[in-house]
């Protein structure tokens, strides 16, 4: 990784764990309220990946048709797009199923 990215990811990972921990310490009625923007923001993300998940499919569709790539390679990118996209949706699925879990 370039040495100026690492800076700047660091505090993007510290920002963002930050915003999670203001909802996690909610209590009353404002944990309602994180809740619901912590739901949002899930919300936006998978908008945000499935758009460019879609348009990066696109682009190598374009790129097929045009004979620019073999239409192998399309078909490989496109599973990784698609495993990469599919990604956020599996975590997310992981997380709100594991926070339905009741131990004892």
């Amino acid at each position: 990784m370039p040495s100026k990215l690492k800076p700047k990811l660091s505090w993007l990972m510290i920002l963002f764990f930050a915003g999670f921990a203001q909802c996690a310490m909610a209590t009353g009625g404002m944990a309602a309220q994180g809740v619901s923007m912590a739901t949002e923001v899930r919300t936006a993300i998978y908008t945000v990946v499935g758009v460019i998940a879609g348009l990066c499919l696109l682009w190598q569709f374009v790129q097929g048709w045009g004979g620019r790539k073999t239409w192998t390679d399309v078909l490989e990118t496109g599973l990784w797009i698609f495993c990469a996209g599919g990604a956020f949706a599996i975590a997310g699925w992981f997380f709100t199923g594991g926070s339905k879990m009741v131990f004892g």
